[in-house]
């Protein structure tokens, strides 16, 4: 307890520092015009305004001198063209004035930028960037402004004669102007910047590693990327790529997320309760949305960390009405292992492909991912594992009437290795699931219905033996070995309807499954209410029905989807009441209490790797509940991060009677947080500590001890006119801290002395040194 009140006091002194005016960033100044060279810039939120004056940026052109910054700071609006009157051309001597917006740190042409001049709204930039404006011969102040930019802001003397033409680059890091048309959803979910991921400490700059430090979650081992939420199996959360289920969202081992961290837009974490449109999963579900690449400019990033390297490629073609992004991921972590273990060889890559084009009065997008993971441990009787799997997702969507329609197919194909307890298991599966959806705007509130289907088919090459001899194959596990196919057929309809204070988001799934010569269908009603008590103060409650066909405990690709007849339905009910507040200092704080009841396939005995028993898998009751706090500062401040708390219990039946899961951790505490310090420079940490689970020995189980640890990372961002550098390095457990993750068989002491049972763990430093270029 003691812990956390410290921690709390932290965060809350952080986010008071977050209010302080800022330092201006070393680059921040506008220079004079044609200067050679180029300057540094911190991160967004480095630059603070000056009283009056718009925050400095970079101008360049012919005949203009670049000076300090304005008098007074004008309030960006819309405009209807790109071309206006300056002030003071009326009877006056004028020349024209013609610029180009462009952001710094690359060449990307910024589109709808509001142009001032002396104060006073002149123009808007065109699709390219550019905007003219006649002016009064004579000394002006030219300044600019973009969403998500900061505003640019510097002097200029218009000659007596001829075209001026001026450059002004926008560095970014600027609030962010949204314009709302239709009602959200309002489910709760844990929403996270890629940026701000990318950036936070114990995540080695990969945003889907975040998760670990949400709140309902927890990490079975570190650092392996292995999780289970509010109380579930792993096996029972879903992963989503633009809409489409993948079966694994990481590289084996100490491997990264399968996908490029810089092709991740956002990402949204449903410790429960997730939306009608996803679905196949009794848990929580992960879901991120890819970046469309820009139509205007061409894009290439590239990094090289400790680990791997890795590059990103975007372009634009047929005249912006397509775009192409590209991306790939390389590991040598094999070159490193294998010298450093002999007996281990590892290796992992991954490939990306987003290609998007206007069509028939809508927009065409094909996404194409693929991952190849391996893992061998030659002097353990462990054997070889190895995971490929790729995904081609085809979608199109266009408003139809008063509609947006969505339609799209995802085609799979998975090829797996892998040792269950000793026996070998090999299997390819191919998968093909289209969805077809509607959505529209309803005076403010939204509605969606949809149908989808996913027909798979596995192919298993799978020997079962005892004693070192071959044996048929299990009559329980029959049809996990065989080859099989499965059908699941689903539809849903949900909305989102906002009366005053009031948001209700009604949603109802049907999921019919085919597998084993039997069917089986369920309804999975879903609800979720928030009501505004003060504009600083909500409450929300979700609850609803969820389904999913058996799996392993810890899911595995291609091994899924199997023992329909023999195990029936995975289900869960779930139900959560939480409250949202505004708090001083720009805080948010939200406390979530829930509840789920589970029937899950799960192991019959933690104690037995038998899988030729007639019961090594069967369905059991379980529930998990608890509460979670999270304690958020905003991600734009100088001073960002969190506190994520969770208390929970993971229980299973077992005869009757509910014991604690192999699942269940009581206490886990995240504090994280992130310091810009100015000057591209900033610098972060993560506070991490968790109690133990339970781990079977001889019949019985004891308690893990409880493990802690310290992330830190150090971040350097330098921004030029073409070009962003990052520089980073990080220290996961920087603290040497042992994990104990078993306890030895049992061992006789001396006489008079008791049994005793020696911990068995590691104790590691993982670094990280990474450097990320765009150009």
């Amino acid at each position: 307890m003691r812990v956390l009140i410290f921690a709390l006091l932290v965060l809350a002194a952080g986010g008071a520092y977050a209010q302080a005016p800022a330092p201006i960033a070393d680059g921040g100044l506008a220079r004079d015009a044609g200067a050679a060279g180029d300057a540094d810039a911190g991160p967004p939120g480095d630059a603070a305004p000056l009283p009056g004056l718009l925050p400095a940026s970079r101008g360049e052109g012919t005949g203009a001198d670049a000076g300090r910054p304005g008098d007074a700071a004008p309030l960006p609006g819309p405009l209807p063209a790109s071309r206006g009157e300056g002030t003071g051309t009326t009877g006056a001597p004028s020349a024209e004035l013609r610029g180009t917006v462009l952001a710094r740190g690359g060449h990307r042409k910024l589109k709808g930028a509001t142009v001032f001049v002396d104060g006073e709204p002149v123009a808007e930039t065109d699709a390219e960037g550019v905007f003219s404006v006649r002016l009064a011969i004579g000394h002006h102040r030219l300044q600019a402004v973009a969403s998500g930019y900061a505003a640019a802001d510097v002097p200029v003397d218009v000659p007596a004669a001829g075209l001026m033409t001026y450059t002004l680059r926008l560095s970014p890091g600027g609030p962010v102007h949204e314009t709302v048309v239709a009602s959200k959803p309002q489910i709760a979910a844990v929403r996270v910047d890629a940026e701000e991921a990318r950036t936070t400490a114990g995540t080695t700059g990969d945003p889907f590693r975040v998760i670990e430090s949400l709140p309902g979650v927890s990490q079975i081992v570190w650092p392996f990327a292995l999780y289970a939420i509010r109380g579930a199996n792993p096996g029972n959360t879903g992963f989503f790529i633009d809409g489409m289920r993948v079966p694994a969202l990481f590289h084996f081992a100490l491997g990264p997320s399968i996908v490029h961290p810089y092709l991740i837009d956002k990402l949204s974490f449903y410790p429960g309760g997730y939306p009608a449109r996803l679905g196949g999963y009794v848990s929580g579900a992960v879901s991120a949305e890819t970046a469309a690449p820009p139509r205007d400019i061409a894009r290439f990033t590239g990094d090289v960390r400790l680990y791997d390297a890795g590059g990103l490629a975007t372009t634009p073609w047929d005249g912006g009405r397509g775009t192409v992004a590209v991306a790939a991921r390389y590991a040598y972590t094999g070159l490193i292992v294998s010298r450093l273990f002999g007996n281990v060889d590892f290796g992992y890559a991954d490939y990306q492909l987003r290609v998007d084009h206007t069509l028939a009065g809508g927009r065409a997008t094909l996404l194409a991912l693929g991952s190849f993971d391996q893992l061998n441990i030659k002097d353990e009787n462990i054997g070889e594992a190895a995971l490929n799997f790729h995904r081609v997702d085809l979608r199109w969507e266009r408003p139809v009437a008063s509609w947006q329609l969505l339609a799209r197919t995802a085609f799979a194909t998975d090829a797996a290795r892998s040792q269950l307890y000793g026996n070998p298991i090999r299997v390819r599966g191919y998968s093909a699931a289209p969805r077809v959806s509607l959505s529209r705007a309803l005076r403010g509130a939204s509605l969606e219905i949809g149908v989808d289907a996913e027909a798979q088919r596995f192919q298993t090459d799978t020997a079962f033996a005892t004693t070192g001899m071959p044996v048929p194959t299990p009559d329980l596990l029959a049809d996990l070995a065989r080859t099989r196919n499965a059908l699941s057929l689903r539809g849903w309809v949900s909305a989102v309807v906002p009366w005053r204070r009031l948001t209700v988001e009604p949603g109802l799934r049907y999921a019919q499954y085919f597998e084993q010569g039997v069917t089986r269908g369920a309804f999975e009603p879903r609800l979720a209410v928030r009501f505004a008590v003060v504009p600083a103060l909500s409450i929300d409650a979700t609850v609803g029905r969820f389904s999913q066909m058996p799996s392993l405990p810890v899911g595995v690709a291609g091994f899924e989807a199997f023992g329909l007849r023999d195990f029936g339905l995975q289900t869960s009910t779930q139900a959560a009441l939480g409250v949202d507040a505004r708090l001083p200092a720009e805080l948010t704080l939200r406390v979530t209490g829930f509840h789920q009841w589970l029937r899950v396939s799960d192991m019959r005995s933690t104690f037995s790797t038998d899988v030729t028993t007639p019961d090594f898998l069967q369905m059991r009751a379980g529930r998990g509940y608890g509460a979670e706090v999270l304690l958020r500062l905003p991600d734009k401040a100088r001073v960002r991060g969190w506190l994520a708390y969770t208390l929970s219990w993971s229980t299973r039946e077992f005869d009757g009677v509910f014991a604690p899961s192999d699942w269940d951790q009581r206490h886990i505490l995240n504090l994280v947080s992130t310091v810009r310090l100015g000057g591209g420079y900033s610098v972060g940490g993560r506070f991490h500590y968790n109690t133990g689970r339970p781990y079977p020995v001889d019949g019985e189980y004891l308690r893990l001890p409880s493990f802690w640890q310290i992330d830190l990372r150090a971040d350097k961002r330098m921004v030029f006119d073409r070009s962003t550098w990052d520089i980073y390095i990080e220290l996961g457990n920087a603290t040497f801290n042992e994990q104990v993750t078993a306890y030895s068989a049992p061992m006789v002491g001396d006489p008079g002395n008791p049994i005793t049972r020696e911990p068995v763990g590691f104790r590691i430093v993982l670094p990280s040194i990474g450097v990320h270029a765009e150009w």
